[in-house]
């Protein structure tokens, strides 16, 4: 099928029903990303074992894959219900917006999802921009199809947290990216198949730039969840939401550590809403992913 283009987005268009294959996946990602959490493994509290994330890309990949190079900017996932692993995700999805801004073409598709009860399970909207065309200006002095930071800026998403600001108070979750582990969460991905992924093949990634494969800035997302699981429990499954702007590239062999803490709490009726400040930083204290991962809780969570 071919690739993505601007011209091509219809905004609006709706795409679906989708059923996306997590049995067949599940293993491998958590895998990818080290994540041994026994919910995801064995029971949870809701039975079965439970999955984090809805896969919005791969849903786009299945009607259009985008082309290499194609900058993944920004992520929110909303989650209404606990993704359990003996359930069939459905999403539908459109095209909900694209512009030009700064020298890249933009694109937003959002999703949604529901299993194959009906249960809606929630929601997930990407942000994503094409490569640079040739003669374009460039403005962040990042490799072509990195996460320049003035891209992100132009997004409404932080541009960077300066180190005297990330005070972390949660339990952190630390990740070396190995190029197994990296190969294990994108192979199945449209550019991998076809062998043009930036985030499997180092040949694609050096022609793209940069010195070896580069990580899916979704696996600093699945760090932070991590991280708020052991935070929150089973609150962290249902109800939530995490918004997250992917600031800079991350390649095989740099060690990231997730971290957050507690922004504000607010009363909202029977329940409350806390909003944690959250990130992802490199070995050398850059953050790489920052955002909220926000949550309702009854009054006397702890």
């Amino acid at each position: 099928m071919p690739d993505l283009t601007y011209e091509a987005i219809e905004v609006g268009k709706e795409f679906g029903p989708w059923k996306y294959p997590l049995n067949e996946r599940i293993a491998r990602y958590l895998e990818a990303v080290e994540n041994a959490h026994p919910w995801h493994h064995e029971r949870s509290p809701w039975g079965p074992p439970v999955a984090l994330g809805i896969a919005a890309e791969r849903f786009m990949e299945s009607f259009t894959p985008v082309p290499p190079g194609t900058l993944h900017a920004k992520q929110e996932i909303e989650t209404a219900a606990a993704l359990r692993l003996d359930r069939q995700p459905v999403g539908y999805g459109r095209f909900a917006d694209k512009y030009e801004r700064r020298g890249r073409k933009w694109f937003v598709f959002e999703s949604r999802w529901r299993d194959e009860t009906g249960l809606l399970i929630g929601h997930s909207s990407l942000t994503m921009a094409f490569a640079k065309e040739p003669g374009a200006v460039q403005t962040g002095g990042r490799p072509p199809g990195g996460q320049d930071e003035e891209g992100v800026k132009s997004e409404g998403g932080s541009r960077k947290a300066e180190a005297g600001e990330r005070k972390g108070e949660l339990t952190p979750v630390v990740r070396t990216l190995t190029a197994e582990g990296m190969t294990a969460y994108s192979e199945d991905s449209a550019n991998a198949v076809r062998g043009t992924s930036i985030h499997v093949q180092p040949e694609a990634a050096k022609k793209a730039g940069f010195g070896t494969t580069v990580a899916q800035g979704l696996m600093s997302a699945d760090y932070i969840s991590e991280m708020m699981t052991t935070a929150l429990g089973k609150d962290w499954f249902e109800n939530t939401k995490l918004s997250l702007a992917f600031l800079r590239p991350v390649l095989a062999g740099e060690t990231l550590t997730a971290n957050g803490r507690l922004a504000e709490a607010m009363e909202e009726g029977a329940v409350v809403r806390r909003v944690y400040q959250v990130w992802c930083e490199n070995g050398a204290g850059e953050a790489v992913t920052a955002g909220t991962a926000t949550a309702l809780l009854m009054p006397d969570a702890s």
